[in-house]
């Protein structure tokens, strides 16, 4: 008769599985108990406690020191070391570069800017770029783990730029291999579809994103996924006629003064509209005019619940958003709810880490992937690019 007792193999499969399950069992919760941990995870009181030994350990977890209260062994509790490691998400534009820095957790713990036109060279645009990186991993004193790329234009699976309307030399850059000499893990993807995975990320389960800015977009979110298509060009309309995005712009820096910086007249146009000024309030009339044909266009296909408008001009939605709603009821048999976000300009920023995260998650935490690491105070052994 052959022996029923697992081999060392389930054991080892067994414990790896475990591992995950408590891991994640902490990281939902946050500060947590051992009796809670037991509880979400549905595994042994036993099993569990050898599994937070083992977590802890391998610095994956801290377990805090209980406040003592009355008689008794005090209960401990456990908490994800979010401060482990470090992402960075970049937001590479024609105008500027943005950064920002999280941990483990998605918290923000550092922010940079560095101005270019769309005329800037390419390798000057990439060491703007890595300037950023630099700056952010400065000021958190942190050692950046993984950079999230959201750049302008139709990005490959590869990571490099297909085609870009608004800088003239981009084309072409493989931003995956250039980052990679920073951090061992590089995610990279277009703007509009990671500033949708930001508004994703703060609970939009089924929305049309309209990036509105210096560079305007479209992005879905449908049943709480980023839909990204077969080539990562869904909801992609800056190639068709009648969109004329580009022109839109014009409408609204025809009405403030020709010296005033390109980058700083679309804000001046919506000032204006806000303090009444007739040319301004129709110049904005006319760009939501345009931006609404897209945005339509997205919405009679896909039905969503939602329409959110982010990107920078979403800090004007309140000159903006009567205007497109105008529109849009003339253009749809249906409109959505709409909304502003509320992640300004960072969103493209704050997208990318959350790709990188979960960049990060696969790498590290997937069923398939094996033990967990041993987690160096400030570095990240186990990835291998």
């Amino acid at each position: 008769m052959g022996s029923t007792m697992p081999d060392a193999g389930d054991q080892t499969r067994l414990r790896q599985l475990n591992e995950r399950a408590v891991l994640a069992a902490v990281r939902a919760a946050g500060d947590v108990r051992v009796a809670q941990i037991v509880e979400q995870s549905g595994l042994g009181r036993t099993a569990v406690e050898e599994v937070l030994s083992s977590l802890v350990s391998r610095r994956w977890l801290v377990e805090e020191s209980p406040a003592i209260r009355g008689r008794g062994r005090p209960a401990r509790s456990y908490r994800f070391r979010a401060e482990a490691g470090y992402v960075v998400g970049l937001d590479i534009g024609a105008f500027s570069v943005r950064g920002v820095l999280t941990d483990l957790e998605g918290r923000t713990l550092a922010t940079r800017r560095q101005s270019v036109t769309p005329e800037t060279p390419r390798l000057e645009r990439l060491a703007a770029a890595d300037e950023v990186v630099a700056a952010c991993a400065r000021e958190a004193d942190a050692e950046v783990w993984a950079i999230g790329v959201g750049t302008t234009g139709l990005v490959d699976a590869a990571g490099t730029v297909v085609r870009a309307n608004a800088i003239p030399d981009w084309a072409g850059t493989d931003l995956a291999e250039y980052f990679g000499r920073s951090a061992p893990l590089v995610v990279v993807d277009n703007d509009s579809q990671l500033a949708a995975l930001a508004e994703q990320r703060q609970g939009a389960t089924d929305m049309v994103f309209l990036h509105a800015g210096r560079r305007t977009g479209l992005a879905l979110v449908l049943d709480g996924r980023l839909r990204r298509g077969a080539y990562g060009a869904a909801a992609d309309m800056s190639a068709l006629r009648g969109v004329a995005w580009e022109v839109a712009l014009e409408h609204l820096h025809a009405v403030v003064p020709a010296e005033i910086p390109e980058m700083d007249k679309a804000e001046r146009a919506f000032a204006a509209a806000r303090d009444g000024d007739r040319a301004a309030v129709n110049a904005v009339r006319k760009y939501a005019r345009a931006m609404a044909v897209a945005a339509a266009t997205a919405i009679s296909i896909v039905d969503p619940q939602l329409l959110v408008l982010g990107g920078t001009f979403s800090q004007s939605a309140d000159v903006l958003m009567e205007p497109l709603a105008a529109e849009l009821d003339r253009l749809c048999p249906r409109v959505p709810e709409l909304r502003a976000s509320s992640l300004g300009a960072l969103c493209v920023a704050l997208g990318a880490c959350s790709l990188a995260l979960d960049a990060l998650d696969e790498r590290l935490l997937a069923r398939s992937r094996g033990p967990l690491p041993t987690l160096a105070a400030g570095s990240l052994h186990a990835p291998t690019r």
